[in-house]
């Protein structure tokens, strides 16, 4: 199955179709959120940027349940081995969009994209405490996953949000790559929807934080000193020595 982008707008069947192919407490709103890198986040405009999760009963939470339910009679075994490859967050989910095994060939940048994305994890942990959504499977019967049934909270996606933070980050790093990157920092959250251990609107969010904090981390000094590492350059100048012809293809 190639890896498809799904775009943060549209919501309905167009989004289901797309997947088949392809905290803040209430008085902490303006704390600063700080990674071990030492850089921070302000984390004001990440919460303007994800927005609410659809209220319960309204036609958009009735929109992603339809969602949830018409994949679930849609997806394939394939699909489903599929989801499972991205359950982990890992870097190495990437290797075939660089053309390079990122366990063996990056490993200076593996360290510090590890480092950055903790960050980001601090902003989407608080939110989701925030938000309380409940996992479809848990708030729908109905519902059955096809990827171990995680207990936390819902929205945003965490799989979602680390995915395309990573994919803007190592886009930011090796350009020419973009789009083979966002193709599969997007798919490691459909997948969660896919295998309904996540909604739709969940994913989205995920998105949208992770372009977001990906923007901030991108202008921070230390972003801009970690690009400038000799040991950083030399991994993209290697990642870059793969021709476009010689590229795999996007598939499982």
């Amino acid at each position: 199955m190639v890896f498809r982008p799904i775009h943060v707008a549209p919501r309905p069947l167009i989004t289901a179709l797309a997947l088949l192919v392809g905290l803040v407490s209430p008085d902490c709103g303006r704390a600063e959120i700080a990674g071990s890198t030492g850089v921070v986040l302000n984390p004001d405009s990440l919460i303007q940027v994800v927005g609410l999760p659809p209220p319960p009963g309204s036609a958009a939470a009735r929109e992603d349940l339809a969602i949830l339910l018409w994949l679930q009679g849609a997806r394939t075994p394939e699909m489903e081995a599929n989801a499972w490859l991205l359950l982990e967050r890992n870097l190495g989910s990437f290797s075939r969009a660089l053309g390079v095994d990122m366990d063996k060939s990056t490993p200076t940048i593996n360290a510090a994209l590890k480092t950055f994305l903790t960050s980001v994890d601090a902003v989407m942990g608080n939110l989701k405490n925030r938000y309380q959504r409940l996992r479809p499977f848990i708030a729908h019967s109905q519902i059955k996953p096809c990827l171990p049934r995680e207990q936390g909270y819902s929205f945003p996606s965490a799989h979602s949000t680390w995915y395309r933070t990573a994919s803007e980050l190592l886009a930011d790093l090796v350009p020419e790559r973009r789009s083979r990157l966002v193709a599969v920092g997007s798919h490691g959250g459909n997948s969660r929807v896919l295998c309904g251990v996540h909604y739709p609107s969940d994913v989205q969010a995920g998105q949208r934080l992770g372009v977001a904090a990906a923007a901030q981390l991108i202008t921070s000094p230390q972003w801009k000193a970690f690009k400038a590492d000799p040991a950083v350059i030399a991994e993209v100048e290697a990642i870059r020595r793969v021709r476009d012809h010689a590229l795999p293809e996007l598939v499982r």
